[in-house]
């Protein structure tokens, strides 16, 4: 994904205290598009992200259309492959629904997605009126484990606990991004994950609302296991950024949370 990007990030405050105005962000949890309940700032098309983005100091983005949630998720796929189409800093993230129907996940299924320059997924169960487990997507989630595809998981967006925990025993080997996780002893419930399977990580959008949690889980666990998202537009760039730009580690891990770890992730994808 790096390299060839139209929209360069210009130098801003908060790029230019980390580590000398070198420090790389790419961000894991953005969307763009209308919602059906209107929401102050949202982007209706990737031209606006990027400027954004650019605004920011952002250099690049995993992005999915909110229609995928709020609409129906072949649509909104459809919607954000043509938006983010010879945008080079732009990775997409696809929604899915239960292989049996056909509707999204069928014959040709990850050959569409190389071709439309998606690298991650997103699963939105209760919205879309199906249980995520083994009945529904084992087969789907074997060959998903296998090729390292990132499946993304909103705390906000109607994925539970109990849906990682149960998900995550049935297949240990997933490749699974948590996303949004809240606040108040959340490291009660996310440790215990990142402590038995070792291809879970978490976002850090939210991470750092508990004193010291972006801190205190990079002594636990490395800064390998945590990627830098924003959440934008539902909150602000600058927020995570500020969070991370003045966390109390090390600059190595610092980058390492901006934007190598997620380059890493997706060099291992295989589609």
């Amino acid at each position: 994904m790096s390299g060839g990007c139209p929209h360069q990030p210009k130098s801003d405050f908060l790029s230019d205290r980390a580590n000398g105005g070198s420090m790389k962000f790419f961000d894991v949890n953005t969307f763009i598009g209308m919602p059906t309940c209107r929401m102050y700032g949202a982007l209706k098309d990737a031209e606006g992200l990027l400027a954004s983005m650019k605004v920011s100091g952002i250099s690049e983005a995993v992005v999915w259309h909110i229609s995928q949630q709020d609409g129906f998720p072949l649509d909104g796929n459809l919607l954000l492959s043509e938006e983010i189409r010879g945008k080079k800093c732009l990775c997409g993230c696809w929604t899915i629904l239960p292989p049996q129907t056909r509707e999204v996940v069928s014959k040709g299924f990850f050959k569409r997605m190389k071709k439309d320059g998606i690298f991650f997924l997103r699963a939105f169960p209760a919205k879309h009126n199906y249980l995520l487990n083994a009945a529904v997507f084992g087969d789907f989630f074997e060959e998903l484990s296998e090729r390292k595809v990132p499946l993304m998981l909103s705390l906000e967006r109607g994925v539970s606990w109990d849906n990682i925990y149960s998900l995550m025993s049935e297949f240990p080997k997933l490749t699974c991004i948590v996303c949004d996780i809240g606040v108040w002893g959340q490291d009660r419930r996310l440790w215990p994950l990142l402590e038995k399977y070792r291809n879970l990580m978490v976002e850090t959008s939210l991470l750092s609302l508990g004193e010291f949690m972006l801190e205190a889980t990079v002594e636990e666990f490395g800064a390998e296991r945590i990627v830098f998202g924003t959440g934008f537009p539902s909150h602000a760039h600058q927020a995570a950024m500020l969070q991370l730009v003045h966390a109390e580690i090390s600059e190595k891990d610092k980058q390492k949370i901006a934007s190598r770890n997620i380059e890493r992730v997706i060099g291992r994808i295989s589609l």
